[in-house]
């Protein structure tokens, strides 16, 4: 029996390296739209933004924008690499949007609680401040950080195997020289 053809034998893929600057530019471009709403549309947007938070809605949104634009964010990386998304990087990007949203809405209520608490004037615009701050935090944290554990773990992962790597070759190093 003779050995597969190498032309039909298919050409495995590389996994997905995730660099930080393609989520700094989404970070980036998400700060221009926020940064332009808020200055073309300062009443209507800002309304929009602490209404949805009264409602309880806003939590949700952020969960559902970081997670849709880490998504896209990461297939578009796959794509332009030509390479295999991981199983770990779907469970990071699923799951630390989540995580991000929901810690920093607890954050957020602490924070309104504090500025309630105080007897300072105008608590109503300054509780309106907390929640456009908290908003555009939290979908850049949401945006960002998953990609930056994501980073992290692939080093982590990328220098255990040259560690494993070197530590055969110098044990078939030692074999060889008896």
């Amino acid at each position: 029996m003779s050995a597969p053809a190498p032309a039909l034998a298919k050409a495995p893929r590389r996994t997905v390296t995730v660099r930080l600057a393609d989520a700094a530019l989404t970070v980036a471009c998400l700060s221009l739209v926020f940064g332009f709403l808020l200055v073309f549309f300062p009443v209507s947007f800002a309304r929009i933004i602490r209404d949805s938070w009264l409602h309880g809605n806003l939590t949700v949104a952020m969960m559902v924008i970081t997670l849709s634009i880490d998504a896209c964010l990461y297939v578009r990386i796959a794509y332009r690499l030509s390479a295999k998304p991981t199983v770990l990087a779907a469970a990071c990007l699923g799951s630390l949007p989540i995580v991000v949203a929901v810690g920093l809405n607890f954050c957020l209520q602490g924070a309104v609680d504090y500025t309630l608490a105080g007897d300072l004037p105008n608590l109503q615009a300054r509780v309106g401040e907390e929640i456009l701050a908290h908003t555009y935090l939290g979908l850049v944290s949401g945006i960002f950080l998953p990609f930056l554990a994501l980073r992290l773990l692939q080093q982590l992962k990328a220098a255990r195997s040259n560690l494993e790597t070197e530590s055969s070759s110098q044990t078939a190093a030692s074999v060889s020289s008896y």
